[in-house]
């Protein structure tokens, strides 16, 4: 009887370690799937913005831009110089209606590297 009894004890244990496995490995299916339908809204996420920052980008026109911007009396700058003399006109007309060839000059660049965002701070 007491064979018996050891025999039974060690096949509810192993049936208990069979069951805590399967467990956790339904567990682990559960965090990949949410994981992947996290990452789906990023994604739909990013899309939908890179969908506003076109259309955004359409119907903005410099020449608006600027104009908006000195009735409040900001004082625009190019992130970099003009390389070409279209380049610099963009957005600027002269009185004649044909785009004005002024440039403007480029703020100095920092001689320091940026640092690298780090994967923590973004949320």
């Amino acid at each position: 009887m007491r064979l018996f009894a050891k025999l039974l004890v060690v096949v509810v244990a192993l049936g208990a370690m069979g069951l805590a496995l399967l467990a956790l490995r339904q567990q682990r299916y559960e965090v990949s799937n949410e994981i992947s339908r996290t990452h789906n809204r990023i994604v739909e996420q990013e899309r939908a913005r890179w969908r506003l920052r076109a259309e955004v980008a359409r119907l903005s026109d410099p020449a608006d831009i600027r104009a908006a911007a000195e009735r409040r009396g900001i004082d625009l700058a190019p992130i970099q110089q003009a390389s070409t003399e279209p380049e610099a006109a963009v957005g600027s007309k002269s009185p004649a209606g044909k785009p004005a060839a002024t440039k403007i000059p480029a703020p100095a660049k920092p001689n320091a590297p940026k640092p690298k965002a780090d994967s923590r701070d973004r949320r």
